[in-house]
C-alpha cells in the first residue's frame, strides 16, 4: 500500500474519532448548570425538587410549593403529611420564581425510582437541612 493511502486512512480514522469526540460531550446536567457557567447569571432561582412528592424548596425564600388539589400553596411550613427525603431530592436553577410553571417537565426529567420508598424517620433531617441551607442563603445576601 502507498504512502497516501494510510494517510487517507489515518485521517479518516482521526475523523471518526473526533465526530464520536463530538457527539459524546451532550450532557444531562442533573445537578444544575456546569461549574464553568454562573448558576445566577443563567439560572437566578434554586430549589430543591423532590419527585415522589411533587413538592418544591426555595432556597433563597425559605417557602414550600406542593399541590393542593387544583392549585399550589407556598407555605414556610409542610404539612406532616409529606415526607421529604434527600434521596429523593433534585437540586433545581431555573429561571421562574413559580417552579409549578413547568411541574409537567420536572415530572418527565425527573421520575421518581419506582423502587424508591420515602422513610418518613429522614423527614426531619431533611427539613433541618433545608432550613440551614436557606439561612445560609440569607446570611450571605445581607
Amino acid at each position: 500500500m502507498d504512502r497516501s493511502g494510510i494517510n487517507r486512512r489515518w485521517r479518516m480514522l482521526l475523523g471518526v474519532v473526533l465526530l464520536a469526540g463530538i457527539t459524546a460531550c451532550t450532557t444531562h446536567y442533573r445537578e444544575g448548570p456546569p461549574v464553568y457557567r454562573s448558576a445566577y447569571y443563567h439560572y437566578p432561582y434554586y430549589y430543591h425538587y423532590y419527585p415522589s412528592s411533587g413538592i418544591y424548596f426555595h432556597i433563597d425564600s425559605g417557602y414550600y410549593y406542593y399541590p393542593e388539589r387544583d392549585r399550589w400553596v407556598r407555605v414556610r411550613e409542610l404539612p406532616r403529611k409529606y415526607h421529604l427525603d434527600r434521596h429523593d431530592r433534585v437540586p433545581l436553577w431555573i429561571d421562574t420564581d413559580k417552579p409549578y410553571a413547568r411541574n409537567k417537565a420536572h415530572r418527565e426529567k425527573y421520575r421518581p425510582d419506582p423502587h424508591y420508598r420515602p422513610k418518613p424517620a429522614r423527614d426531619p433531617e431533611e427539613r433541618r437541612h433545608n432550613m440551614r441551607q436557606h439561612e445560609r442563603y440569607r446570611k450571605k445576601r445581607e
